[in-house]
């Protein structure tokens, strides 16, 4: 019963997140032969876009760890840290689109989808240590 509660976690885990951060996902749909693509202004936009990919899956790990070791009164403290991380990576992805020529998020966009990252990576977060603390108490 405890595996399928772990397994069922895992996959939520696997499916709520996704692998490449907002910024890459930028990067993607833009158009390579369009001119503003191959501009300097767009190349040093596109520059340093992975460093989110990097701590969107260092915090898909750690953030839960702390949760566990760390306790509820963690919470709050990781929960800002992650809107923070969501909100550059947002403002990178809108100024990546915006240099290589396309249409810029509107804020009100912007908010809506660091609120709706924040809701699923609270989800997640709250998920993953519940899954772990079940498992080791099911063990005793």
């Amino acid at each position: 019963m405890n595996c399928f509660r772990q397994m069922g976690g895992l996959l939520l885990l696997v499916f709520l997140t996704g692998c490449a951060s907002h910024s890459s996902k930028a990067i993607a749909k833009l158009d390579d032969k369009s001119e503003a693509f191959g501009t300097g202004v767009c190349q040093n936009a596109r520059h340093n876009a992975w460093v989110h990919d990097d701590l969107k899956k260092a915090k898909l790990w750690a953030m839960p760890s702390v949760l566990l070791a760390a306790g509820p009164a963690a919470a709050v403290p990781l929960f800002l840290a992650n809107v923070g991380l969501n909100t550059a990576d947002h403002m990178k992805a809108s100024h990546i689109t915006a240099s290589c020529g396309g249409d810029a998020s509107t804020q009100e966009a912007m908010v809506g989808n660091i609120a709706m990252d924040a809701a699923v990576d609270l989800t997640v977060g709250a998920v993953v240590p519940a899954g772990s603390v079940i498992s080791k108490i099911g063990t005793r």
